[in-house]
């Protein structure tokens, strides 16, 4: 059988069939038309306009205006796909950089691991933005913050810094990419990653926070929008990329050079490193590949990228994975195909061998994170859910029965003992982390502005929640403490 791969490179140009398809076409309505009067048309007409376009200088001039038009084709869809030129970056940082004299602490992981040190929850009163910053175009994910400063990058491949007291802008970082990574501080720098699912040949980009400018970067041939990890082990710092199809790299993050890649499937979720000297990643299927490819979760040795085990998943890993105790554990979900399905995937650090896991009625594709040894997650369609390792069971499930699809996953506030989750189109939902009630569900008044599309998660410094929205807008909330006495749930 002939696959529309097989199509492009025949002998008759595709260009051809729409010639012939309009002669054949002609006759048949003509030969109708004349039917209807007695009238019998002879077929020379068509015949010879046929032979005309099988002669060999039609053929190879069609053939030759049908690779123009398919070159033309799918090097725009190529040159669209690929990421700013460099130069162009580098131009524009000469006009954007600032030089900074603040100290910035590390922000180099997204691994997010809680203890609650309160037994109850704090009563709220209430919600009030302390300030709002527009952007200029949307956020995919949620600010870091680092010293009382706000980083945040958007989809027009702007990364805003901001004071986190004021809501002051005080600089701006330019890719020209969509920014779809949350971003990394590490060591007085700023690494940004960028592209969507269809980007290629992506960077990452290192600029010094002291200057603001732009002192290097690191390509791959994919995408890389799951965030970059730096890590240390025995005294090497490493910095971690996933780059989709591309695989993962290891790089040295001051000088952007390769150590080592990896590559057992499309990688798009951030890794998660440990103690011990593993490094955690998962893959998923990308649009358009065969429904028999396989999705893995692997283990990889820090300093020499060799594998230390691999094991199959039940879909695509899409956000990292999160550690609890002695388990490594998946949430897994499909965005590019029909599902229906969802799984958390347990396994043992050590040896790959599955430990626990659930079921769940919607695709996972939210980042999790860790609360005494529960993994809290979201759904694609708004579920929050708090599950238990050990028990292998859920403790509590919310539906906040959202329309369309979410991406932003819970957060957890240690100050208040609540779990905030920002529905794509129904507010923020504040949460009792015991069993799962609705605290308060906030929306903005009408001087504060619309709640706009919402995919990101809640981060959280020194009181203030940050919401970052899919229209350009970065809220600083602050809770309202009710003067009743706190009481346990």
């Amino acid at each position: 059988m002939i696959t529309p791969d097989q199509l492009v490179p025949m002998i008759i140009p595709t260009v051809m069939i729409p010639l012939t398809l309009v002669s054949v076409a002609i006759s048949v309505v003509a030969s109708f038309i004349a039917g209807l009067f007695g009238i019998q048309l002879k077929l020379e007409g068509p015949r010879k306009l046929l032979e005309l376009l099988l002669k060999p200088k039609i053929l190879i001039s069609a053939f030759i205006l049908n690779a123009l038009i398919l070159g033309g084709f799918h090097g725009s869809k190529w040159w669209k796909n690929y990421p700013k030129m460099l130069s162009t970056i580098e131009r524009e940082m000469n006009t954007r950089a600032k030089p900074s004299t603040h100290t910035y602490k590390n922000v180099e992981t997204n691994q997010s691991h809680y203890s609650s040190k309160r037994s109850t929850t704090t009563p709220i009163a209430g919600i009030e933005q302390k300030w709002k910053v527009e952007t200029g175009a949307g956020s995919f994910r949620s600010a870091v913050i680092s010293n009382d400063r706000v980083f945040s990058g958007n989809k027009l491949g702007v990364v805003s810094e901001i004071d986190l007291k004021s809501g002051e802008l005080i600089r701006t970082f330019y890719t020209g990419t969509m920014v779809s990574p949350r971003l990394t501080i590490w060591n007085n720098s700023l690494y940004v990653g960028e592209g969507t699912h269809d980007t290629h040949h992506a960077r990452v980009y290192r600029f010094d926070l002291s200057t603001g400018n732009l002192v290097g970067h690191y390509q791959t041939l994919g995408h890389t929008e799951g965030q970059a990890i730096i890590g240390t082990h025995a005294l090497v710092s490493t910095l971690f990329v996933v780059s989709g199809k591309d695989g993962l790299h290891a790089i040295n993050p001051e000088t952007m050079e390769l150590k080592w890649r990896y590559n057992v499937g499309h990688m798009d979720a951030a890794v998660v490193l440990d103690n011990e000297g593993s490094v955690y990643l998962g893959t998923g299927r990308e649009k358009g590949d065969d429904s028999k490819n396989k999705t893995y979760a692997a283990a990889i040795d820090f300093v020499t990228g060799k594998e230390r085990w691999k094991v199959e998943l039940p879909a695509s890993s899409w956000m990292r994975p999160v550690i609890v105790e002695n388990n490594i554990c998946y949430i897994t979900g499909e965005i590019y195909f029909p599902s229906k399905r969802g799984h958390i995937v347990c396994l043992d650090k050590s040896t790959g061998k599955h430990t626990a896991g659930v079921h769940t009625p919607q695709p996972l594709v939210s980042t999790p994170i860790v609360l005494d040894g529960s993994i809290l997650y979201t759904s694609m369609k708004g579920m929050v859910c708090r599950f238990d390792v050990k028990t292998r069971k859920n403790l509590w499930c919310f539906d906040s029965q959202i329309k369309g699809t979410s991406f932003a996953g819970a957060s957890y506030d240690e100050s208040t003992n609540t779990i905030l989750y920002p529905s794509v189109n129904k507010g923020l939902f504040v949460l009792n982390p015991s069993n799962g009630d609705v605290l308060l569900n906030w929306t903005p008044n009408s001087d504060e502005g619309e709640w706009k599309d919402t995919y990101a998660d809640v981060a959280v410094k020194n009181g203030l929640w940050l919401v970052s929205d899919y229209s350009g807008n970065i809220r600083a909330l602050k809770v309202n403490v009710s003067p009743k006495t706190s009481s346990s749930h």
